[in-house]
């Protein structure tokens, strides 16, 4: 596999986000929860082994058929200066930042926590700008590590940050 595939989830992948039906261990459905098609394979399998999963948990959801590389990131690049690649990246809004970040925040709590998320989902709901987000971290920390330890917890809320921005 090479380190700079970036992987997205299949529609596999999103039903089993929804349903469970194939009780995944709790390392690797965590590790498909950060799987969201902006992360390489390198990055992946690192943040794999700081949560505790196996070290071949990558390619363990890729042969379940829960994630796949996405097609663009197999063609040749052409060669072009660093700035000119930077000027033609599409610019993300702060709202949709906070709409993917809001997404991620709720959809993690309730993966790991469930029912007992429902708190931690009011007070999200609550939040209307980035500081509101900001503001809810260590609440956001302090839930999953209960659930699924401190190491967990702080991948899922680095991740949380990165998508804010």
């Amino acid at each position: 596999m090479d380190g700079s595939e970036i992987f997205a989830k299949t529609p596999a992948g999103s039903e089993e986000m929804r349903s469970r039906d194939r009780r995944l261990p709790q390392r690797l459905r965590t590790l498909l929860i950060m799987v969201d098609g902006t992360r390489t394979a390198a990055q992946l399998q690192a943040a794999a082994a700081t949560i505790g999963a196996p070290d071949d948990a990558v390619q363990m959801l890729v042969d379940l058929g829960l994630i796949a590389a996405m097609a663009a990131t197999r063609a040749a690049a052409p060669a072009v200066p660093a700035a000119a690649a930077a000027a033609a990246l599409p610019t993300v809004d702060e709202g949709e930042r906070f709409r993917v970040t809001q997404k991620f925040m709720n959809d993690t709590a309730v993966d790991l926590l469930g029912f007992r998320a429902f708190l931690f989902t009011l007070k999200l709901e609550k939040c209307y700008t980035r500081a509101d987000l900001l503001a809810l971290m260590p609440d956001f920390n302090k839930a999953l590590a209960k659930a699924s330890g401190a190491e967990v917890a702080r991948v899922l809320e680095l991740r949380a940050r990165e998508l804010l921005g």
